[in-house]
């Protein structure tokens, strides 16, 4: 049988287990896209193994004062790409869009006019 432990919810083995998947596959994600936010996640969960190093009440506040300065650099981070994305999105779009005017503007050109004088059905 485990113990639950009353600091922490989950039993420790249970945590190390979570805590080792979420580092490879934070890591796994911050190799590929290079986001500074999963830095930050990345540090936020390795450090919730310190509560079990020093059972003192102002250890827990300073972690639990770590954890929020985290999440929010997360959440500001996370917000910087979301709006360079749909910026970058857009720019594309529109890129694409002009691109697709200018196409069509040379295929109206080409065609040949109905006022033509060669017929080409002789």
């Amino acid at each position: 049988m485990m113990q639950h432990s009353i600091i922490f919810p989950l039993p420790l083995s249970i945590h190390i287990g979570f805590v080792i998947i979420s580092v490879i596959l934070l890591a796994l994600c911050y190799k590929k896209r290079k986001y500074t936010y999963e830095l930050y996640m990345l540090v936020g969960i390795i450090s919730t193994l310190f509560v079990y190093v020093c059972k003192e009440k102002p250890y827990f506040y300073i972690l639990g004062l770590e954890e929020m300065i985290l999440l929010a650099l997360t959440i500001i981070d996370m917000a910087k790409v979301s709006k360079a994305a749909a910026a970058a999105e857009k720019a594309e779009k529109e890129a694409a869009e002009k691109a697709a005017e200018t196409d069509g503007e040379e295929t109206v050109s080409e065609e040949p006019d109905e006022n033509d004088d060669t017929d080409k059905s002789e």
